[in-house]
């Protein structure tokens, strides 16, 4: 493997409906899923002859799911659904709308960055939540074939993600936090040194056509 291509989910319906984000469960608008079709044609222009296999993940939450099942129609390819590509819990927040989860967090104990702090009842802390997703990037990594990576999943695992290519550890987060777009597109390589690159960041390019 010499690279992974991550997309975050096009616009889903808690983003205009004031809902939280976190384990809330809603699907892509129609908006969303011109967006999709959009980041589909320009991974096909991407990717096409590279001369590499790519295999499609996703975040089994509707947003992420079907994003990529819109990706993997124009690719050819299957989604496999990873649950712990799902962006962080947000424990009694999910599904409830965005006041509601401003009246009912925790308390913080500081205004600066906490990652063994849990915002809502049953949810994670951001501790957990990178161990989480690096758990999950370590298991369906494959450096062994030359099948590369598309992953579609959420702005907070997305970010995450690009810290555990970069090889944070977690107190790094402290300080460092990778803020992308809905429906854009990042790529994870490696160089002659066998170094990380961050080569593409938050590339939104293909979602000009909608403006």
């Amino acid at each position: 493997m010499s690279s992974v291509i991550v997309i975050q989910h096009c616009q889903s319906e808690h983003h205009i409906n004031q809902l939280s984000g976190g384990w809330t469960n809603t699907p892509l608008t129609g908006l969303g899923r011109k967006q999709a079709e959009l980041v589909a044609g320009k991974l096909k222009k991407l990717i096409n002859g590279d001369g590499h296999e790519y295999v499609l993940y996703a975040s089994d939450l509707l947003r992420a799911k079907q994003t990529a099942e819109i990706i993997g129609k124009q690719l050819g390819l299957v989604v496999t659904v990873e649950q712990d590509l799902r962006e962080i819990n947000n424990g009694v927040a999910a599904g409830k709308t965005k006041d509601w989860a401003r009246e009912n967090r925790n308390l913080r104990t500081g205004n600066v960055f906490d990652i063994d702090y849990q915002e809502f009842q049953d949810g994670e802390t951001w501790r957990q939540f990178y161990h989480r997703v690096c758990n999950c990037m370590d298991r369906i990594c494959n450096w062994e074939t030359e099948k590369n990576l598309i992953i579609v999943t959420h702005g907070g695992t997305l970010s995450y993600i690009v810290a555990w290519w970069m090889n944070f550890d977690p107190q790094m987060l402290a300080t460092s936090y990778f803020s992308a777009s809905v429906g854009s597109i990042s790529v994870l390589t490696q160089n002659d040194f066998r170094q990380n690159v961050l080569a593409v960041f938050n590339d939104t390019s293909h979602l000009m056509a909608l403006m």
